[in-house]
């Protein structure tokens, strides 16, 4: 009798241990949401057509923050800020002429989109008109563009260049550097460039000395897959500016 109780005992703490039946281990609980990385916002007015608003966020704990620009506005750049919870996103963007707009909303479970709505709170100076607007707000979480993109530069009156960039994001900021490398040039070879996405705007800047400088500047989609850019080149190939679409190498 003595025996069969030990065996009863030994089994249920050898369960207590291992995590038998119902025990949950609280270590394993699920990873905070975030919204860290770079947006593009739609901000859509019941009276005053529609705005966007891109950069990129940080996220520490539940609260985020982050500096972002606007275009169609009465204001050029602000800041954003606020907290999340779950799916529950609120904040507080406040532009530089100034203005300051609450916004709620609500983000998709994977963390890709969000929607919601907003108020304008406080308006003055070149913003005075907006006071009391409302409206709603869409965003998409853009991909950062890193990683090998290659395409063609497509000069006016110059044979095809060979472009191939191989990027990367410093730490999720949007700050983005890396080499591009020209094929079929005249002059340009291999070089350094260094820029920023917000939103889905892209702008890259290189310099290769007395070979010339690049400005590739243009869009990405979302997803990061495909870069529309114009290459802007100056110095001795400058003729050689021109239209590219680059694809990301798998």
């Amino acid at each position: 009798m003595r025996s069969l109780m030990l065996i009863v005992v030994v089994t249920c703490l050898g369960c207590w241990f291992s995590g038998c039946g119902s025990y949950n281990n609280p270590t394993n609980s699920q990873t905070t949401a975030t919204l860290a990385g770079n947006w593009q916002f739609t901000y859509v007015s019941t009276k005053n057509g529609s705005s966007i608003v891109s950069g990129t966020l940080t996220q520490t704990g539940s609260n985020f923050s982050g500096t972002v620009t606007i275009t169609n506005s009465c204001a050029a750049s602000g800041t954003i800020s606020g907290t999340i919870s779950g799916s529950s996103l609120t904040g507080t963007i406040t532009e530089t002429n100034p203005e300051t707009i609450s916004v709620t909303g609500t983000v998709a479970s994977n963390y890709g989109s969000a929607n919601g709505t907003y108020q304008v709170m406080t308006a003055t100076g070149a913003c005075a008109a907006a006071m009391g607007d409302s409206g709603t707000w869409t965003g998409t979480h853009i991909m950062v563009a890193g990683g090998g993109y290659g395409g063609r530069v497509r000069p006016a009156d110059r044979m095809p260049v060979q472009l191939n960039l191989n990027l990367k994001d410093d730490a999720g900021s949007g700050q983005l550097s890396g080499t591009a490398t020209f094929t079929n040039s005249a002059c340009l070879h291999s070089m350094n460039v260094a820029g920023t996405l917000s939103g889905m705007d892209l702008e890259l800047h290189g310099d290769s000395g007395t070979d010339g400088s690049v400005v590739l500047s243009g869009t990405t989609d979302k997803e990061g897959k495909i870069l529309t850019l114009n290459s802007n080149v100056s110095g001795t190939c400058q003729a050689e500016s021109g239209a590219v679409t680059l694809t990301k190498v798998l």
